[in-house]
C-alpha cells in the first residue's frame, strides 16, 4: 500500500513538473510575439514619422502599448506641398463647372472681295483652350474654329461672247456675204437675234471654312466683363456665283423679238429656243444657260471655285453673365486670286462651359 502511494505521488510530481515546463514555453511564445509586435511597431511609428516630417527620436519615445491606439486614433495628417511630386490636373473642374471654352454665333454685314454689293454674314464658331496660362501672362490663348457663309446680290450689265458667235452663225447662214453680219453679231442689234450685252443679277454665296486659328484674348479687363481678343489662322474658301438675266426683250427672254429677220427666220428661232434657253436661263460665268434638261431637273447652274487663304479678325465681348457674353466681332480675310478682302462685321453671341 505505502508503494502506491509513493508512486502516486511520483506520477503527481511529475504531472506538476510537465505543467510548470509548458506554461514555462508559453511565456516564452508570447514574450517572443510580443517582441515581434513591438518591433512592428517601432517600423510603423518610423514610417509615420517620415510621412509627416517628424522626428522618429520622439516618436520612438512614445510608449509601445499605446502607440497603436494613438496611430489609429489621430486624424490623417496633410501631405505638405512640397512633398507631392506629381498630380493629374483636374479635367472638368467640377467645383467651378468651367473649362474656359466658348461657342457662339456671329451675325454681321460682309464686303466680299470681288466688287459686288455688300450682304450678310453669319458664322459659328467654337474656341477651346490651349494651355493652362503661366502668372505673367494676362490672357489666355485658345483654338477656334469657324464656319460662315455670306450672300450677296449685284445687277450690273454683262456681255456674252457665246451669243456674238451664235448671231453670226445665224445671220451668215440667213444672208451669206452680207457686210453688216460681223457688226450685228458683235453688238447684238439690228438682225442679230441674240442680246449679247444684257442686264443680269448676280447672286454671290461664299462659304468660309477656317479649321484652324489662334486666338489670344486678354483678361487685363475682367474687372469691367471686357475681354478683347485677336484671331489669326488659315481657312478654305468655296465662292458659288450666278447670273440671272434681269433685263432684254422683254425681260429675261433669250430672243430678240425686234430683230430685223425674216418672220420665218424669226419663227424657226424661237420653235428651237423659244422660252429660256440658251440665253435667258440662268448664265453660267455670264457666258449661256444650260442644257433644257438639266435646267428641267432643277439642277444649279452656277460658276464655283474653292481657294484657300489667311485668315484675321480682332473684337471683344462684354460678358452679361457666367454662362453668356455679347460682343463685337471683325474678320479680314484674304482669299488666294481675290482682288479685295472678304470682311465681315458685326454683333457676336457667346455661351462660355
Amino acid at each position: 500500500m505505502g508503494r502506491i502511494i509513493v508512486a502516486l505521488l511520483c506520477a503527481a510530481v511529475w504531472a506538476r513538473g510537465q505543467e510548470a515546463v509548458g506554461q514555462e514555453e508559453y511565456a516564452r511564445k508570447v514574450q517572443s510575439l510580443e517582441q515581434r509586435v513591438a518591433q512592428l511597431e517601432a517600423m510603423v511609428r518610423e514610417l509615420m514619422a517620415e510621412r509627416t516630417g517628424g522626428s522618429a527620436a520622439v516618436a520612438a519615445a512614445t510608449p509601445a502599448p499605446a502607440a497603436a491606439a494613438a496611430v489609429s486614433a489621430a486624424p490623417a495628417s496633410p501631405v505638405p506641398e512640397g512633398a507631392r511630386s506629381f498630380e493629374m490636373p483636374p479635367e472638368l473642374l467640377p467645383s467651378i463647372g468651367k473649362i474656359g471654352a466658348e461657342a457662339g454665333l456671329i451675325f454681321s454685314g460682309a464686303l466680299n472681295p470681288y466688287h459686288l454689293n455688300a450682304g450678310g454674314f453669319a458664322a459659328g464658331f467654337i474656341d477651346l483652350p490651349l494651355f493652362d496660362r503661366p502668372s505673367w501672362m494676362h490672357g489666355k490663348v485658345s483654338y477656334e474654329i469657324l464656319i460662315g457663309l455670306s450672300n450677296s446680290t449685284t445687277t450690273f450689265a454683262t456681255t456674252s461672247n457665246v451669243a456674238q458667235v451664235s448671231n453670226l452663225a445665224v445671220l451668215t447662214a440667213i444672208e451669206p456675204g452680207r457686210a453688216q453680219n460681223v457688226g450685228d453679231a458683235l453688238s447684238g442689234t439690228g438682225a442679230a437675234p441674240f442680246p449679247v450685252t444684257t442686264s443680269t443679277r448676280t447672286a454671290l454665296s461664299l462659304l468660309e471654312v477656317v479649321p484652324f486659328s489662334l486666338k489670344y484674348t486678354s483678361t487685363a479687363l475682367d474687372r469691367w466683363r471686357v475681354r478683347p481678343y485677336a484671331v489669326l489662322g488659315w481657312g478654305t474658301y468655296v465662292t458659288i456665283h450666278e447670273q440671272n438675266p434681269a433685263g432684254g426683250n422683254p425681260p429675261g427672254y433669250g430672243i430678240r423679238t425686234d430683230a430685223n429677220l425674216p418672220p420665218a427666220a424669226l419663227q424657226a428661232l424661237e420653235s428651237l429656243y423659244g422660252g429660256r434657253a440658251p440665253f435667258g436661263s440662268p448664265l453660267v460665268a455670264g457666258q449661256i444657260g444650260q442644257s433644257p434638261e438639266l435646267e428641267a431637273r432643277g439642277l444649279p447652274s452656277g460658276h464655283g471655285n474653292i481657294d484657300f487663304g489667311l485668315a484675321s479678325g480682332a473684337g471683344f465681348e462684354f460678358r452679361l453673365s457666367r454662362t453668356l457674353s455679347l460682343g463685337f466681332d471683325a474678320r479680314f480675310n484674304r482669299i488666294a486670286g481675290a482682288p479685295g478682302l472678304l470682311t465681315t462685321y458685326g454683333t457676336r453671341l457667346g455661351f462660355h462651359f
